[in-house]
């Protein structure tokens, strides 16, 4: 009997059969950075829609900003800024397999085997970036760089060049 962990991930992926080729991981730095780039897309969408909220409500409070409606600003805000981020991931990693920082970085994301991920799988990398301190589950793993948002959905991101 193998003394190998048949739960163990692999190191490389290996292309679908049509190619010999194999499919690098991304890195941790490269991971690190494609974040870094991806949440200041973010940051400037939810700036600027949050900014456009805020005047909508004091405005349409005859301009005196009250508590009540800046609670009213805050939660509306922070509930679409969730929804901003969960639909940037599915539709860029859906269209593309790419977010801007993953094409900045030269880094895609993948099924298990390599192939495109079904948008199922798309959707559930999204959702799983909600979970608190998700961002720094792929540090855990020296040399193998999978995150939460990676192994629930059963997805990778590889290097593209």
């Amino acid at each position: 009997m193998s003394q190998e962990n048949p739960y163990a991930p692999s190191a490389t992926l290996h292309a679908p059969s049509s190619s010999n080729s194999e499919m690098r991981l991304a890195s941790q730095g490269q991971r690190f950075l494609t974040c870094i780039v991806d949440n200041l897309v973010l940051y400037a969408i939810n700036f600027i829609v949050g900014l456009v909220i805020g005047i909508v409500l004091i405005a349409g409070s005859g301009g005196k900003p009250d508590p009540t409606t800046l609670g009213l600003a805050n939660l509306i805000s922070t509930l679409f800024g969730l929804l901003v981020v969960v639909a940037y991931y599915i539709a860029m990693e859906a269209t593309t397999g790419m977010t801007l920082g993953k094409m900045v970085m030269g880094t895609k994301v993948v099924n298990q085997s390599g192939n495109t991920p079904t948008l199922g799988q798309v959707v559930g990398r999204s959702f799983c970036r909600l979970i608190p301190f998700e961002f720094v589950s792929f540090f855990g793993n020296k040399g193998f760089p999978i995150g939460w948002h990676d192994s629930i959905p059963g997805t990778r991101v590889v290097k593209t060049r």
